[in-house]
């Protein structure tokens, strides 16, 4: 199977959880958790849209050579997506402790966002490796903070149940796996035949995008999350 055809199968997986969830909302709508929908949505549209401009040269900026990136869309996707999944987990964690950790780090991927775009990295022409390791990082550790709610908690019988624990699965495992590809992402992709390595990322995306559509199907109706 090609390169490209593991980017499509991501395109499909990805439209694949977004539906199932849709199906599924009845099941989470009155939780905070309605809010990740609306990331899966989002993830697909941009893709779609991504893969318009790439191909039909809109909504692109282009270099001093003439060559056009359809980064921004994508950098922004990652902004808003980590922003929103650290305000569901913010929702969810009951520790004060552990909240005012989870602001802390909402307010430093921000900041880390604004000063790598300000003076480190074009958010149109490269990918933002720091905002995004520096988000992957924070993200890990609020997903633990979930797990350790969740073992002590009356849940803990029936987590294979519960929705958030397959998001976090998933999330823990794309995150966890991409870290050390996204530290040099835009000095990557200079070198010929290195796009083969990101096979990992796509199989792990595929992965993840097909482990929350499992968790939509699987998980019980949620009256309360604790």
């Amino acid at each position: 199977m090609s390169i490209d055809s593991f980017r499509n199968f991501i395109v499909f997986s990805e439209l694949l959880s977004a539906t199932i969830g849709t199906i599924y909302f009845y099941k989470y709508k009155h939780t905070p958790l309605k809010y990740f929908l609306f990331l899966l949505w989002y993830i697909t549209i941009t893709e779609c849209i991504g893969w318009y401009a790439r191909n039909n040269s809109v909504l692109v900026f282009f270099d001093k050579d003439g060559v056009g990136y359809n980064l921004w869309l994508f950098n922004l996707l990652y902004f808003i997506l980590f922003v929103v999944i650290f305000m569901i987990y913010l929702k969810i964690i009951n520790n004060s402790k552990q909240k005012k950790i989870i602001k802390v780090f909402i307010l430093s991927y921000i900041l880390i966002s604004i000063i790598n775009w300000t003076f480190i990295q074009s958010f149109a022409f490269e990918m933002s490796e720091l905002p995004y390791v520096a988000g992957s990082i924070f993200l890990i550790i609020t997903i633990m903070f979930y797990f350790t709610q969740l073992l002590k908690s009356d849940r803990i019988i029936i987590f294979h149940k519960t929705l958030l624990f397959w998001i976090s699965v998933g999330l823990l495992l794309f995150h966890t796996g991409t870290i050390p590809f996204s530290l040099k992402y835009n000095d990557y992709t200079v070198f010929p035949g290195i796009h083969k390595l990101y096979l990992i990322i796509y199989i792990l995306a595929i992965t993840m995008y097909l482990i929350f559509t499992f968790g939509f199907i699987w998980s019980k109706r949620v009256e309360k999350i604790d």
